[in-house]
């Protein structure tokens, strides 16, 4: 058993994803069935998004939404840039991939969304606070 915070069960594979992101139905703004370096500038287009981010070994570790007040051009980008300052995080963290959202989509459907994600993934809701306030 790994003792580290950010220990995954389930590997994040390109046809997980695809199964991920057929969830959100006609939410879904585009498919990006490819992960992204966590160490690498990122260019996304979405201003919503739920971010599946991947340790070292390839598993899945962390389930995550971004859901702006106003409009923030590669939003999941910036929310992983913004999770960096953590220093386990930095060392853990290897990978992201992003399911990103129409600016539409309701924020229900976004808190159901990212819920979905993390209890596909087997991911624990650890560290969540009432996004009511957002």
């Amino acid at each position: 058993m790994s003792t580290s915070p950010w220990a995954g069960v389930v590997p994040m594979t390109r046809s997980r994803y695809l199964y991920l992101a057929d969830l959100a139905g006609d939410n879904l703004l585009a498919s990006r069935p490819v992960a992204q370096n966590i160490d690498r500038p990122y260019d996304g287009d979405e201003e919503k998004a739920v971010y599946v981010v991947v340790n070292r070994d390839g598993l899945a570790c962390y389930a995550g939404q971004t859901r702006p007040a106003k409009s923030w051009t590669g939003a999941a980008g910036i929310r992983l840039n913004q999770h960096m300052v953590e220093p386990s995080k930095r060392d853990e963290w290897d990978s992201f991939w992003v399911l990103p959202l129409k600016w539409s989509t309701k924020p229900t459907i976004v808190n159901w969304y990212e819920r979905t994600v993390a209890a596909r993934l087997m991911l624990p809701l650890r560290h969540r606070r009432s996004r009511s306030s957002f």
